[in-house]
């Protein structure tokens, strides 16, 4: 018998509602010439791999190049992650990740009295000199660039570990490549933010990192600012990318006043990691548009002659944010619509976020997944044998010069503050995230943002399509995990020589002392050869600024 209960219609989603991008750009229904008249092509568009570098930072794009394809790495044990490592190289991975655990990003030893149970369980742990032979034992840094997500004070000991390690097993120096996020004024919004204060401090160890490295290691990249947890915490599309090329410039006069010239060092450092959305032509327009303004900043701001100076290397996570615990398959259309729009925008790097990041960090499945998102992309959909297919489109180049005034506005503003660092302390950026937030969460709540899945066309847990999702270890493997670095790191510090280990951190004390000029490094990779732990030598450094030996004022001075 049938039955005379009826079918409701979803006709209300017959015609699209929109008419802003997610950032409040208006958006009309139709774009054409008229839209175009007050953009100069040559000054304002120009072809790929011209000034201001619109549309690419390389004429060819990728017909010359791909982009590094990397996927979020770091779990368990250094050896875990470096069999993670060879799986993924062994798939056609071009780059590697390496995300520490959450120890690492605090600066604090897995054997500190409130670290019990963290090491390696939300990444990877990073401690001291011997985890770098352990993470690319068999791995040659000679072939493959390294990404280091390290941003917190911490990235002073990872980054020294990491040239201490390739300087002993006998690199060129000159033929490493990679990057690490090394910036720690956004973290004052973060939950790593214990280990990014006093600010000056930390700003301080940053800048040591990026003069020891163009003087050293001149393919790295020794700061790529993470606008990516800006993101995560609020900004929208336009946000993101002017609160961190703002940040950028405290950096950029610090190297000057270091006495660098602008041509010698902007090369390096011109490198942002970002996210990429949702918003499929307003995440492409924000790539092009932060091109733009980098490349206008450095040459009419800055004075820079070098057209090196103003290319900007982009570099993304796709949005972890965006992604839904409910039909976790769904997942697989938005990163892959992110990645696609990652190529179209011209990025030089991006790593896939995996399906079930929305319950841990990826699967060797969901790694594989990503891995093969990049793949598809550069191989079957031939998406990339065109440099920047889209230019010239109404709308885009419309879209693109709209979101770089955005852009410009809210720099301008913060120069106004006096910087970003006051801007940071004093507040300001911390209250347009949280606006951000609270204006997204009423879309989501109103359905004027449609979150398929979540709050549209929503199916009970029976019907979704399956997918595996968890965890690649039970937990109680990983708890074991993190108890046997503790008695590691315990055993280390009994056995080493401690007349030879107080040497060397009494002498990174006494230059930690002094001021901005004498750069850290070199004594921070001697420590390490002494078998120093990374919660050992940032206590030491803080201490001789005047500051709590433990972040969070449990341990105390042992030296």
């Amino acid at each position: 018998m049938k039955s005379n209960e009826k079918i409701k219609s979803t006709r209300r989603f017959d015609a699209c509602p929109i008419t802003e991008t997610s950032s409040g750009i208006p958006v009309k229904d139709v774009y054409g010439p008229k839209d175009l008249e007050d953009i100069d092509y040559q000054n304002e568009v120009a072809t790929p791999g011209e000034y201001p570098f619109t549309r690419g930072i390389w004429n060819n794009m990728y017909r010359g190049k791909l982009w590094t394809r990397r996927v979020f790495t770091g779990l368990g044990s250094t050896a875990d992650t470096n069999e993670r490592y060879k799986y993924l190289l062994e798939k056609g991975a071009s780059g590697l990740y390496c995300f520490p655990d959450i120890l690492t990003h605090h600066g604090i030893d897995p054997d500190h009295p409130l670290a019990e149970g963290y090491a390696g369980v939300s990444g990877v742990s990073i401690v001291y000199l011997q985890d770098m032979y352990d993470l690319f034992d068999g791995i040659s840094l000679e072939d493959v660039s390294v990404s280091f997500n390290n941003a917190t004070m911490g990235t002073l000991v990872v980054y020294s570990a990491f040239v201490a390690y390739a300087m002993d097993m006998g690199y060129d120096l000159k033929k490493i490549s990679g990057s690490i996020l090394n910036e720690p004024i956004h973290l004052i919004y973060t939950m790593y933010e214990t280990n990014a204060k006093p600010l000056d401090l930390s700003v301080k160890l940053a800048t040591d990192i990026i003069e020891y490295s163009i003087e050293n290691t001149p393919r790295w990249h020794p700061i790529a600012p993470n606008a990516y947890d800006m993101h995560e915490k609020g900004a929208n599309a336009v946000q993101e990318m002017a609160f961190t090329l703002a940040i950028m410039e405290e950096y950029i006069r610090r190297m000057i006043d270091r006495g660098y010239d602008i041509d010698e060092f902007a090369p390096r450092v011109s490198v942002v990691g970002c996210a990429c959305d949702i918003d499929f032509f307003e995440e492409i327009c924000k790539f092009r548009a932060a091109r733009k303004v980098w490349a206008k900043l450095m040459k009419e701001k800055f004075g820079a002659k070098n057209p090196a100076a103003c290319r900007l290397y982009l570099s993304v996570h796709t949005s972890g944010n965006s992604l839904t615990v409910q039909q976790p398959v769904n997942n697989v259309a938005r990163i892959t619509l992110q990645s696609l729009a990652c190529v179209l925008g011209g990025l030089q790097s991006f790593d896939p976020a995996g399906y079930d990041e929305g319950y841990y960090l990826l699967t060797e499945h969901s790694a594989l997944t990503s891995l093969n998102i990049h793949n598809i992309l550069a191989y079957e959909s031939r998406v990339a044998s065109v440099a920047d297919p889209l230019g010239g489109s109404y709308f885009i180049e419309s879209l693109t010069s709209k979101m770089e005034d955005e852009m410009f506005k809210i720099i301008n503003e913060i120069d106004e503050m006096g910087g970003a660092i006051k801007a940071t302390e004093s507040g300001w950026i911390g209250t347009e995230l949280e606006k951000e937030l609270i204006k997204e969460q009423k879309e989501i709540e109103e359905k004027k943002r449609i979150i398929v899945g979540m709050n549209e066309f929503v199916v009970s847990k029976e019907e979704e399509v399956p997918i595996e999702v968890g965890r690649d270890r039970a937990l109680e493997e990983q708890i074991a995990t993190s108890k046997e670095r503790e008695n590691e790191i315990k055993k280390l510090k009994e056995t080493r020589d401690k007349k030879k280990l107080k040497d060397a951190l009494e002498d990174l004390r006494a230059e930690a002392c002094k001021a901005d000029g004498h750069n850290l490094v070199p004594l921070v990779m001697e420590s390490l050869k002494k078998k120093a732990t990374l919660g050992e030598i940032l206590g030491v450094i803080r201490v001789a600024n005047d500051v709590s030996y433990d972040p969070y004022e449990v341990l105390q001075y042992p030296f």
